[in-house]
């Protein structure tokens, strides 16, 4: 799907990570319009941002991730599959990711593609303990965060939704440390060349956090607050990319 806004646009490609079908529990989304479509609700969130024409594709279904001239940016989301499932969908994108950084293609990379950047650079991802980190928590910036672009005009103590059971336990060679917490050290980085990922979900809202654990642990769902700071986050880097 695509949504177009009439101008001359620079391309946006969300691709989605959700989970190999069957994997999760996608009935958790029933009640939602769009059910499990990310792609379509990143779409409906900031498909009305000026300069900007955005795609989607699944990679987790075996649509094709797209080549390095028909995207101008990229949105990876995140995933209920861990980077240690070793699924054929993350083996394609361990391949692809090389290529795109290496002709510079602006990449945002959430939660499950976070750790997979860095898990394919032979950073270790591993369990959180004592459980998952689930809510709307702030983080630390550090002083490379605090300058950086995507969090620009977002108040240092915003809050941004988790729903994570895994975590990258150390900073990548090659990389900066923008934000972090007491419980996930590794919040989010700076790949360079406009290229950055965080754990926590900026493009998700805390209704879209907070479902994933209706069944399981309803309780949890308390710990989600409503916070625009993610919003701002992905609008920063969206536009960022238009102005490249």
């Amino acid at each position: 799907m695509s949504q177009d806004n009439g101008m001359s646009s620079k391309r946006i490609v969300f691709v989605e990570m959700m989970g190999v079908p069957g994997s999760y529990d996608a009935s958790v989304y029933d009640h939602f319009a769009d059910r499990d479509q990310e792609g379509i609700w990143f779409t409906k969130r900031f498909g009305h941002l000026a300069g900007i024409t955005i795609s989607t594709c699944n990679v987790c279904t075996g649509e094709a991730l797209p080549e390095a001239i028909e995207a101008d940016g990229l949105v990876l989301a995140g995933s209920y599959n861990s980077v240690h499932d070793d699924t054929d969908w993350q083996r394609r994108v361990l391949a692809w990711l090389p290529v795109m950084r290496a002709r510079k293609v602006p990449i945002l990379a959430i939660c499950g593609s976070h750790q997979l950047m860095a898990h394919g650079l032979g950073v270790h991802v591993e369990r959180l303990v004592p459980g998952p980190y689930a809510g709307t928590f702030p983080v630390q910036l550090t002083d490379a965060g605090r300058t950086c672009p995507i969090m620009a005009s977002i108040s240092p103590t915003a809050g941004y939704h988790y729903a994570n059971s895994e975590h990258v336990v150390s900073v990548p060679a090659g990389s900066t440390l923008l934000a972090s917490s007491d419980t996930v050290p590794v919040a989010a980085l700076d790949y360079g060349d406009h290229c950055y990922s965080t754990q926590f979900h900026p493009e998700g809202t805390h209704e879209t956090l907070g479902t994933v654990w209706r069944f399981t642990a309803p309780e949890r769902m308390e710990n989600y607050i409503e916070d625009d700071a993610g919003k701002r986050l992905v609008e920063n880097f969206l536009r960022l990319v238009v102005n490249l």
